[in-house]
């Protein structure tokens, strides 16, 4: 008894299905990541799963071997590793959550009626099917862990140096920077103190009044900007912005990961009694 598998089907649904796995990964855990990414890491699990599929046939083992089990554990972590941009530190949390979803994935597609079908456009429907399921419901899951939740631990760093502060979650800060079209925090400038040199802070306020602006490699990974604002109390003007490595924020149960968020900086401190030193976007969490 033999049946036909062709390679390249096997390379599309477990594309598709991978794809589906890292972006559910990324807002279980609050992880920003971008599309790119995701598209790599489901295409290394595709090529893994390719070449599984094509040792077994060269050399017959169980999918219960111990080698093909620790292959699989691999790909689980490079994928995680890839398309969720998470560092080693994060890496056996993210692993643990996506064969977690990929079991839910699996759940779901055996309650759907119809699933057995195994035609390719019935494979399309039950993976957008199970993909729009499960994000609603960690979407409801993440809403419900965090309600009530304003002030939260932010950490954020630039090339290797990390700062953290309190961050105040601010759903009418909406502010968006016209350059990248991301989200805008707004930081207070002693925060950054410990993570920029004084001369580039300097800088920022210069090119902000003067338009001169000072060089180097760190300032260009900054691609500081201007971003002009507008107070709820109508007082508008302009920010000098930059746009850092990475920003994790800790709310309630949510670990929430952004990279490459956009930072506006002000001189003036937002509480009388230090409470926060950060206002987060709405658009953020």
């Amino acid at each position: 008894m033999y049946r036909e598998i062709y390679i390249d089907m096997v390379f599309v649904t477990n594309f598709l299905m991978d794809l589906v796995l890292l972006r559910l990964t990324g807002m279980l855990l609050g992880i920003r990541a971008v599309w790119h990414k995701s598209l790599l890491g489901a295409l290394i699990g595709a090529l893994s799963s390719c070449l599984i599929l094509t040792l077994s046939v060269i050399i017959p083992i169980e999918n219960g071997h111990p080698a093909v089990i620790a292959l699989h554990v691999l790909t689980a972590a490079a994928m995680a590793r890839v398309g969720c941009g998470q560092k080693k530190s994060m890496l056996a949390r993210t692993t643990a959550a996506l064969y977690i979803l990929a079991f839910l994935c699996g759940g779901l597609w055996d309650v759907l009626p119809g699933a057995e079908d195994r035609r390719f456009g019935s494979f399309l429907l039950f993976t957008g099917i199970t993909y729009v399921l499960l994000s609603l419901s960690v979407q409801g899951y993440r809403k419900w862990s965090s309600r009530g939740e304003t002030i939260c631990r932010v950490r954020m760093c630039v090339q290797g140096k990390s700062a953290d502060a309190a961050g105040f979650y601010d759903t009418g800060n909406l502010l968006t920077d016209p350059l990248t079209n991301k989200p805008v925090s707004i930081v207070e400038e002693r925060v950054l103190e410990t993570l920029l040199p004084a001369e580039l802070l300097a800088g920022l306020w210069e090119m902000d009044e003067t338009g001169a602006a000072p060089c180097g490699a760190l300032w260009e990974s900054l691609r500081p900007h201007v971003i002009v604002f507008s107070s709820v109390g109508g007082q508008k003007g302009t920010l000098p912005a930059v746009m850092i490595d990475e920003m994790c924020i800790y709310r309630g149960e949510q670990l929430i990961y952004v990279y490459h968020p956009v930072l506006a900086v002000s001189k003036t401190p937002f509480h009388p009694r230090g409470r926060y030193q950060i206002i987060l976007n709405g658009k953020i969490v």
